[in-house]
């Protein structure tokens, strides 16, 4: 057989006139260029495979088959044949001309059928080697000649599969004789055979996946896969089930618990978990991009990036929309699998002359036996195939630009972006947690990027698209009536409230319709705000939330904090409807519409009370506890008498204010003050007003202090005057003002001067007294003057050092006061008070300068200081030793080198009580030690001669109480399990681990019983080493424990070890000899063996993490050795052929080791397991 595309004309030679042609190849090469090129435009410009039609009917007459009727159709071979069924409407009168036919039929009835031999053609997809697999070929009633049989005698119908098969082969005839050549040339028979296979022979014809061996001649190597356009993913089993995540429902998650942000974030990993993180998703695209020879992605690395968002409180829902992504990506795959049959460059030897038309008997649709119809890419319209592919692209980049740093690390602002609600993925806005790159946006959306505008895609970062050559636009502010959804991203880690401002800010602005709640998981008391809601009570009330990282246009977005000292956004859901806060009536009003600029904050009133206020101009608006306030001392200067006006959430209101300027008008006494005199007991004050513009303002005065108020105003100049009556001057009035004007009122307070001044004593006298505390006494007589009337007091003012300024000392103004002061020099004043008028230069009084009693220079105190001998240092210490001894040094020194006694003092009861423990030390240290748990503290006090006397720091050593700890072990393995001698004599050696925290072992005591622990004799008893040895050489057991006391006498027992001898004497026997016949049968040895028992061991006692089991075994002279771990983390074994085996890589947890013991001259052998438990 020869396959017409195998070798292919691509050129001809034209006839010329005259031309004589001997050699028939010129006509053939011009047949083949013709054939060749028709046969090229079918299987590359149209398709190959199943056009249409050529299904199978089974028809049954008293239950046995009857017939098989097979409908017309259309099929074109990967060889460009187009294959229909025909019937002879013309037999042929010409010996050398073929019949004609006729398609022109609906089906045939197939009746007849017999086995079919290859043997004329030797169709290479027939044959495993030189064996043709099994052929049955059919007929129908009128085709069937005498070697055809019933079809009812074909059987196991179930294991029948049907193609189509065209012989095609060439046939040599008779050569010309005569005139007549007619017959002369080699004729082309091409027979469509309708045949019957098995399933073997179904699986032969398609081939495998891989390459077989190399031929031993050629050295080609030839693939397995024989039919290279069959496979599909289409044929996989269940590759069209759909894949869907498991929802979060939360009516059945909440319940009258309160719900913290671990349980909801619990939720969304067990359904994560169920579905295995999408792991079905990643095997099935696997399948897929092997079949489409596109690579797959990694499931392992996937699902490893999601351990850094299960560690916070928030974005763990993102982890459960990434892969609710990756599985939307794949529903978009398999629905165009069913389309995507296009193949560009068929593979011409898959089936060049046969097409196969499935399963006899088949239930299902779609079936991997017949053959589809693989399209030219002229004819996919929809580009089915590219697109699939793209999809698996877009698979592997989602699952590659996933980014969980950006969900971990939060973002500095919310951001809305218009999307859709409904699949296809590919028209939503990119979600913010992948790295949307470049190659990322070209596989997001196919239309797109096949329309080079895949830079279109909008994603968390686009701020602006492109609608002209230069012009920008925010994508939100150009025509959304396609996009039903809004991705709001950002928000999940940022405070409630700033998130929940940014969110209804770009709503408000934007006019988009949706609403926002706040739900927090804390219960809310007294909670007026109708934006807010308790998680618990909003979700029975209302059905439905569920996360979809955004809301659909008229829903409700709602998100999910803490409490109010947790206040991070931790997840987000909607709604789809709007729920449930009334529709927003904005009122703002303020209590006055003028205020003073001095004036205190005035409240706001506003509506919605969640409403964020803002003033046109200035800085007026604060936010003080939850309200809004308007201060008129934070409005600047230039704003003063403009009128201000607000906003609500981004919107005016009718709300406005003016502030007001305070006056700027200052109130002074001026002379003359006339005072009473003659019969007249009436004093005139007069005033001056002064200011800008101070005639425009209205003024009342309360002249005597009393908040009685009389309207008067200034002259044009300014003077106002007053008369008092009877004015006590003990008793002088403050003057209050008010000056009004433009509704601001200022108050000014003026003090009334006094002109008569306070008198001044004389004749002053002292005397002063050291009083040995480094202080001094002065005594202090005067004369008083005449006229004592209105003085109340006198004060003494001292100061030693003029430039610092005076203190003063009140007190009676009668003769005879003391003042005690510090040792020094000092100006000394004495002024007398009352109702007076004080000098108004201290200095000026009466009194000295410069007296007092300056300080001895040679009376300075001793300084002390104890240090811990040998490291100078002075720092607690903690005793570790049975007794610890030290020394102490003492510093004393003196200025004045007059030190008379150095004592020291101790305390054992933590410095309740200190006892005298040297009482006059006389050289530089002094030595102690501890013994017993408890605390030592040590102190100096040095006394010099002046009895001065100075305390040291403290020196603290503290013994503690706690118990040793010991253990003992094997010294080779490390192990503490029982063992066993099976030899006359076993020696070992134990390791003994003995400690106390405080490091005070007196004694370590290691006992042996051999009686099963009933008597334990001392076996050495003060022992002082690490290990000890000792050997077992009788049957019998010897047990071993250590006994630890410290010097608080706390006793520690530690475990037991066992070693047990079973050894029993064996008897040789030197010769043995048989019966040349046989005489008996062999018997095995019997073998024992031991793996060293159970065992529970700390991993702190396993200081480099490696453990021995001693292994042994009996029964054998030579016996062979096999460990191997059955169970238990990862570790490294060594020597695991011999009896001891070595294990490294110790981690916590449970571990079984199996040793089998075999002999190793026959088949016996024993096994035992051992159990290790690491804690």
């Amino acid at each position: 057989m020869n396959n017409q595309l195998s070798n292919i004309t691509v050129q001809y030679r034209k006839f010329s006139k005259g031309q004589y042609l001997e050699d028939p190849d010129q006509f053939n090469e011009f047949l083949d260029s013709f054939e060749d090129q028709d046969r090229l435009s079918r299987v590359l410009l149209q398709g190959v495979g199943v056009v249409c039609g050529f299904k199978p009917k089974l028809i049954y007459k008293n239950r046995l088959l009857d017939k098989i009727q097979l409908s017309q159709g259309a099929a074109v071979t990967t060889d460009g044949d187009l294959l229909t069924l025909s019937n002879t409407s013309e037999v042929s009168k010409d010996l050398y001309v073929s019949d004609l036919k006729t398609i022109n039929l609906e089906n045939k009835d197939y009746t007849h059928c017999k086995a079919y031999d290859n043997f004329k053609v030797k169709y290479p997809a027939f044959y495993e080697g030189t064996e043709q697999i099994e052929l049955w070929e059919l007929a129908t009633a009128q085709e069937a000649r005498s070697d055809f049989q019933p079809i009812n005698t074909l059987s196991n119908l179930e294991d029948k599969y049907l193609l189509l098969y065209l012989e095609d082969y060439e046939k040599e005839v008779k050569p010309c004789r005569g005139v007549d050549c007619d017959n002369h040339g080699i004729q082309q028979i091409r027979n469509l055979k309708v045949l019957v296979t098995t399933a073997s022979g179904i699986t032969h014809i398609l081939g495998e996946d891989g390459f077989s061996l190399p031929d031993p001649i050629t050295g080609e190597v030839k693939p397995k896969r024989k039919d290279n356009l069959q496979p599909h993913p289409l044929f996989i089993e269940g590759i069209m089930e759909p894949v869907k995540q498991n929802r979060i429902i939360l009516e059945k998650f909440v319940a009258d618990e309160i719900v913290s942000a671990s349980d909801l974030k619990r939720q969304y990993i067990k359904a994560l978990d169920k579905d295995d993180y999408g792991k079905i998703v990643f095997d099935k695209i696997q399948a897929i991009a092997k079949i489409l020879k596109v690579s797959g992605s990694s499931h392992e690395v996937f699902k490893a990036s999601f351990t850094k968002i299960f560690n916070q409180d928030f974005g763990f829902q993102y982890a459960y929309d990434v892969v609710k992504d990756l599985m939307d990506t794949y529903a978009e795959i398999i629905e165009l699998l069913p389309k995507a049959f296009t193949k560009c460059l068929p593979d011409f030897v898959s089936f060049p002359k046969h097409i196969m038309l499935g399963k006899l008997i088949s239930d299902t649709q779609l079936d991997s036996s017949r053959h589809q119809f693989y399209n030219s890419p002229v004819l996919d319209s929809e580009k089915a195939t590219q697109k699939v592919k793209t999809l698996i692209n877009r698979f592997n980049q989602q699952v590659g630009r996933f980014d969980p740093d950006s969900i971990i690390k939060g973002k500095e602002r919310v951001k809305i972006t218009p999307s859709q609600i409904l699949n296809p993925l590919g028209n939503k806005a990119v979600p913010f947690y992948y790295r949307a790159t470049e190659e990322f946006l070209k596989t997001w959306n196919f239309d797109k990027t096949s329309n080079r505008s895949s830079g279109s895609n909008l994603t968390f970062d686009t701020e602006w698209v492109l609608i002209g050559e230069s012009e920008q636009v925010s994508p939100l502010n150009l025509n959304i009536d396609n996009n039903s959804f809004y991705n709001i991203e950002g928000h999940q880690g940022m405070d409630h409230r700033i998130a929940f401002e940014q969110i209804k800010e770009i709503k408000d602005k934007q006019q988009l319709g949706f609403d926002i709640m706040l739900l927090s998981l804390e219960e809310l008391k007294g909670n007026k705000d109708l934006s807010k809601a308790y998680f618990n009570e909003y979700v029975e009330k209302n059905s439905g939330l569920e996360h979809k990282r955004g809301v659909k246009t008229g829903g409700t977005f709602i998100m999910v904090y803490g409490s109010i000292k947790d206040p991070k956004v931790i997840a987000d859901f909607s709604l789809p409807y709007i729920c449930c806060t009334p529709k927003s009536i904005i009122k703002l009003s303020l209590p006055t519409s003028v205020i003073c600029a001095e004036a205190s904050p005035i409240p706001f009133t506003v509506s919605p009370m969640s409403g964020v206020v803002k003033a046109s101009v200035g800085d007026g608006v604060k936010f003080i506890k939850g309200q809004y306030f308007f201060d008129p001392k934070s409005v600047e200067d230039q704003f003063h008498g403009q009128v201000i006006t607000f906003t609500v959430n981004g919107k005016p209101t009718d709300c406005s204010i003016k502030v007001i300027s305070e006056p700027d008008i200052k109130v002074e006494v001026v002379q003359p003050i006339i005072y009473p005199g003659g019969d007249s007991k009436a004093t005139v004050v007069n005033f001056r007003v002064s200011g800008a513009n101070f005639a425009d303002y209205t003024y009342n005065w309360d002249f005597l202090g009393t908040d009685v108020w009389l309207p008067m105003n200034p002259d044009e100049n300014g003077y106002l005057s007053y008369k008092y009556y009877n004015l006590d001057p003990s008793m002088i009035p403050v003057v209050k003002v008010k000056v009004i004007g433009n509704g601001c009122t200022d108050t000014v307070t003026v003090n009334l001067p006094l002109d008569k001044e306070c008198p001044v004593i004389s004749n002053v006298k002292y005397t002063v007294v050291d009083n040995g505390d480094d202080t001094q006494t002065f005594t202090f007589d005067w004369d008083l003057p005449s006229d004592l009337s209105g003085i109340t007091g006198l004060n003494i003012y001292d100061s030693n050092d003029l430039g610092n300024g005076w203190h003063y000392e009140p007190g009676s103004f009668r003769p005879r006061r003391s003042i005690t002061l510090p040792l020094g020099k000092y100006s000394i004043r004495f002024g007398l008070v009352g109702s007076c008028r004080e000098a108004e230069n201290t200095l000026n009084l009466p009194g000295f300068d410069d007296i007092g009693i300056i300080k001895d220079q040679n009376n300075h105190p001793p300084t002390a200081l104890i240090r811990w001998k040998d490291n100078s240092g002075i720092e607690d210490r903690l005793c570790r030793q049975l007794v610890c001894n030290f020394t102490i040094d003492v510093y004393a020194t003196d200025p004045d080198g007059d030190i008379a006694t150095i004592q020291i003092f101790k305390s054992t009861d933590n410095g309740a009580t200190w006892s005298l423990f040297i009482g006059n030390l006389t050289g530089t240290t002094f030595t102690d030690a501890i013994n017993g748990a408890g605390t030592q503290l040590y102190r100096a006090i040095v006394t010099d001669q002046k009895n001065n006397k100075t305390t040291s720091n403290t020196l603290s050593y503290k013994k503690e109480n706690h118990p040793p700890a010991v253990s003992i072990r094997w010294n080779d393995t490390f192990g503490i399990e029982d063992r066993v001698c099976t030899q006359p004599v076993c020696n070992y050696t134990v390791n003994v681990l003995a400690s106390d925290p405080d490091g005070d072992i007196a004694n370590v005591h290691i006992h042996k019983s051999t009686d099963n622990g009933a008597v334990w004799n001392l076996f050495i008893g003060n022992f002082t080493g690490t290990t000890f040895t000792d050997s077992i050489n009788a049957v019998g057991t010897n047990l071993y424990k250590a006994v630890v006391v410290d010097g608080e006498n706390n006793t520690v027992t530690s475990n037991i070890l066992s070693y047990k001898n079973e050894y029993r004497p064996t008897v040789v026997i030197d010769n043995i000899s048989f019966p040349d016949k046989n005489c008996c049968n062999v018997e095995l040895p019997t073998i024992t063996a031991g793996a060293g028992g159970n065992q529970n061991i700390r991993l702190s006692n396993l200081p480099i993490r490696q453990l021995g089991l001693k292994g042994w075994g009996s029964g054998a002279n030579e016996l062979l050795y096999f460990w191997s771990k059955l169970e238990g983390p990862d570790v490294i074994l060594e020597n695991v052929n011999e009896a001891t085996l070595t294990i490294k890589e110790l981690v916590v947890g449970k571990y079984k080791f199996q040793l089998l013991v075999k002999d190793a001259n026959s088949d016996a052998f024993e096994i035992d397991v051992a159990e290790i438990i690491v804690e």
